[in-house]
């Protein structure tokens, strides 16, 4: 849980850039309607009006009054004949205004010494901050959800910033112009972080001073402090807009590493290709698993060595069953047979990917059906989905359809399907319903579309507005199984960098209209980084993945369903 920390003085004789007095208080109130825990630091001149502001608000309190005078930052320049920067807002950046803003530092440690609300997480907010923001009710969703966050359990001191870092000893840059290398408005720490950040300024600031005699932006001494000492925040790409207080999903991300059953299966050697992702159904009383092969290899740089004289990436699948109620290993290599994909019964043309991708299996209408990516089929030379049947006695496809998505593009990827009893198109008829095939087809918002049976074009039929942080980005990952309560499956969502970076999601949907009631913390299963899932199951009492790290080493995992807790509200 976070503690939001802020301060609110008026130091000037005059308004300026028409930001009086209400309207800051105006832009406060953005951010005191949340509802998340906000500590305010006010000048005695203030603490009136503020107290008065307050009474509605349960979630903001009054620290402490002050006196800029009396901060350390001002006990700092006490004898120092420094000057102002060169370049700046003559009304704005005067003395008290430049103490103010590195008095940010003691506000903070002040707060986390008295923790009112006993939180493990503490941010700086500035008071008006609202009024950078474009998008004010997806902003302030993100920012209630990121107050109730489980943070990853290791030090860190998270700060967004514009400009590269200052190179050591380089001091031309911050004394006479603003340097963004830090945004200034937003942090976010651990309390023992913060409180090294509070020390760090406490002695280097009076070096600064004595030093360089120049009374500069917060921003621009922390940019110096992070260039001349070991203090090493957290940076994260951002500006003076609504990416300001987006953080790295990594923060947030729980690791189940130590909450897993992990069983790896037996799979046989093909030369030049590694087994990957697997899609498990229980079908007509057996275990099928579907388990995609290929031919490269991801580097620990994360680039892809691709295991082909032509740099053609190939896609295998092998089937196999499993025995047993309980879902064991496999019981030898022999179990797995190629499917043929000479059965798929459509042209393939000559490109750079061949085969059936993320093959996903479902049932419906009492046939064993799948859907996968594929591209050399694919009459546009990109991304389309196929849906078939899929025969694993005779290690056949059959009845393959090239599908069309809903309007024009270019890559299509992690159609889910989602085959119940509701009727999406006439939601109002509740009795003789059918079983229907469903596939959503992206998250933000959410579209959910039924095949023509003529075109096999996907026609949405439906669709939900989602608020939730990160469903922007969020992608398939696997079909949805009624727990009893909900319909229940995972989600992902990536960040390019290299290695490219996975994070999982459990996302429930209601029984009878498929509209998102509830989500989980983010996570991921054993470690961030290269994690793909598709394959999932319920048993026992606990969910079952098939995933895959590296797009390599497949394995299935066992989780108790009590470890995912689907926490927040759509």
């Amino acid at each position: 849980m976070i503690t939001f920390i802020t301060s609110f003085v008026d130091i000037y004789e005059s308004t300026f850039e028409d930001k009086t007095i209400d309207w800051r208080f105006n832009k406060f109130k953005d951010l005191a309607e949340t509802g998340v825990q906000i500590c305010v630091y006010v000048s005695p001149e203030c603490y009136i009006q503020l107290m008065d502001f307050i009474q509605p608000y349960p979630n903001v309190r009054v620290m402490k009054q002050f006196r800029i005078n009396k901060t350390l930052v001002a006990k700092a320049c006490e004898g120092v004949d420094y000057s102002l920067p060169e370049h700046r807002n003559i009304p704005k950046d005067v003395p008290d205004y430049m103490m103010l803003i590195n008095s940010k530092a003691e506000f903070m440690y002040d707060a986390v010494q008295k923790n009112p609300w006993g939180s493990t997480h503490f941010a700086w907010i500035d008071f008006s901050i609202s009024y950078v923001f474009h998008n004010k009710p997806e902003t302030f969703e993100y920012l209630k959800i990121l107050a109730k966050r489980t943070f990853i359990n290791e030090p860190f001191l998270l700060l967004p910033g514009c400009w590269d870092k200052l190179p050591a000893g380089e001091v031309g840059q911050i004394m006479n112009g603003v340097y963004w290398r830090f945004c200034g408005g937003f942090m976010l720490g651990d309390a023992s972080s913060i409180i090294n950040f509070y020390h760090l300024y406490n002695e280097f600031f009076p070096i600064f001073m004595r030093t360089h005699k120049k009374l500069v932006w917060e921003v621009n001494f922390w940019g110096w402090l992070e260039a001349n000492t070991d203090w090493n925040p957290r940076w994260y790409s951002a500006d003076h807009n609504d990416s300001i207080i987006k953080t790295p999903v990594d923060i947030y991300t729980i690791s189940l590493k130590n909450e897993l059953a992990i069983k790896e299966y037996s799979y046989p050697k093909i030369d030049t290709y590694e087994p990957m992702q697997a899609s498990f159904i229980h079908y007509n009383g057996r275990n099928i698993l579907n388990t995609r092969y290929v031919n490269y290899w991801y580097l620990d740089s994360g680039h892809c060595h691709i295991k082909h004289p032509e740099d053609f990436i190939i896609s295998k699948n092998l089937v196999a069953e499993l025995d047993g109620d309980n879902i064991p290993l496999v019981i030898n290599e022999m179990e797995f047979r190629e499917m043929q994909n000479s059965t798929v019964g459509l042209e393939s043309r000559r490109c750079y990917f061949y085969g059936l991708e993320d093959i996903r299996l479902y049932e419906y209408e009492g046939k064993l059906k799948f859907i996968a990516t594929n591209i050399d089929y694919s009459p546009t030379g990109s991304n389309r989905m196929i849906v078939g049947e899929y025969n694993p006695d005779t290690l056949s496809y059959s009845n393959c359809r090239i599908t069309e998505p809903p309007y024009q593009s270019w890559c299509e990827k992690n159609w889910i399907p989602v085959v119940c009893n509701v009727d999406l198109e006439n939601p109002e008829l509740i009795e003789n319903r059918k079983e229907t095939e469903y596939f959503i087809y992206k998250w933000y918002p959410m579209e959910i579309g039924k095949l023509d049976p003529g075109t096999y074009k996907l026609n949405i039929v439906h669709s939900y507005p989602i608020k939730a942080p990160e469903f922007h980005r969020a992608r398939g990952s696997t079909r949805f199984i009624d727990r009893g309560d909900y319909l229940v499956g995972l989600v992902h969502l990536s960040e390019c960098t290299l290695p490219r970076r996975y994070y999982h999601i459990m996302v429930a949907l209601d029984r009878n209209t498929l509209k998102p009631i509830k989500y989980s913390e983010t996570f991921c299963f054993l470690h961030i980084g290269i994690e793909f899932c598709i394959g999932f199951d319920i048993k026992d009492g606990k969910y079952v993945f098939w995933i895959s790290t590296w797009d390599r080493n497949p394995m299935m995992v066992q989780v108790p369903i009590d470890k995912i807790p689907l926490v927040f509200d759509f």
